[in-house]
């Protein structure tokens, strides 16, 4: 799958110019059309004061004060992110969406190849359905950027969590362009006695698929010795100088609420590199 539309969600953390200028160069990279999505955040020039506005002229004005804030919320994140993209002469457009529009949000994922977001715990977003719950509801991959990240060239030294599951290579066929592209990949099997039949050589079906697309990678079956996986995943990642990990997010659905498994979770929150999680 060639990546042609990517979107990324822009709101009001110090950290949303890396993720638009990553996603930027991840636009460029790939020849994509980027859309910049705002997320405009709830109670602009509200607070528990504005409760108390009485009178129909007190209150005209502070509605007024309050778009002429978010006019200019909006005016401002637009001028930044079509500088960053007419920089990199890369297409692009730009939108809004309202705090508590997950419809309209959810119809934009939907009608792109990837979504570049910041982790959920970075930003307002988890005031509303963060990151994770939107990516679980269109099936479209996210690209999560920590608001500590800093690098904003596409990634070259990609690690992949492999547990021969549905999710995990969902995930990889996801990430195939940036596989392709890369300079170094590691498949990373956690404990692979517990996911790989006996008998079966950890990675060699998935080692066999991926060269048959170009990659070049490495295989590396390693033992957790009771650790927790997410800390086995992240400590290689970090003593390896990888920078994306590609991971499949296992889930189940109860009515409308979506629980992540244990190990999908904990790397949302923990991870210090960008994770490429797919459902």
């Amino acid at each position: 799958m060639d990546i042609k539309t990517i979107a990324v969600l822009i709101d009001t953390s110090a950290s949303r110019e890396t993720r638009m200028d990553y996603a930027t160069a991840l636009a460029r990279r790939h020849g994509a059309h980027l859309i910049g999505i705002f997320l405009l955040p709830p109670d602009i020039g509200g607070g528990p004061a504005a409760s108390h506005i009485r009178g129909q002229a007190a209150i005209a004005d502070f509605l007024h004060h309050q778009q002429a804030g978010k006019d200019e919320m909006i005016r401002e994140a637009r001028d930044t992110f079509e500088k960053r993209a007419a920089r990199q002469d890369v297409p692009c457009e730009f939108r809004v969406h309202t705090p508590h529009g997950e419809d309209e949000r959810r119809i934009s994922a939907l009608h792109a190849d990837l979504v570049v977001a910041a982790s959920p715990e970075d930003s307002w977003l988890d005031d509303g359905p963060p990151a994770d719950v939107v990516q679980l509801a269109t099936g479209v991959p996210f690209l999560l950027v920590p608001e500590t990240w800093r690098n904003t060239e596409p990634p070259q030294r990609i690690l992949i969590g492999w547990n021969a599951s549905r999710e995990s290579r969902r995930a990889i066929g996801d990430s195939l362009p940036f596989l392709a592209l890369a300079s170094s990949v590691t498949v990373l099997i956690v404990d692979p006695q517990a996911s790989i039949p006996a008998g079966e050589e950890p990675g060699v079906e998935v080692a066999m698929f991926l060269l048959r697309h170009g990659v070049r990678l490495t295989v590396d079956p390693v033992q957790s010795h009771g650790r927790a996986i997410p800390d086995v995943i992240l400590e290689y990642a970090v003593t390896n100088a990888h920078d994306m990990i590609v991971l499949g997010a296992y889930s189940h659905a109860r009515a409308r609420e979506i629980v992540l498994g244990g190990v999908t979770r904990s790397l949302l929150a923990r991870s210090p590199i960008p994770l490429l999680i797919s459902h």
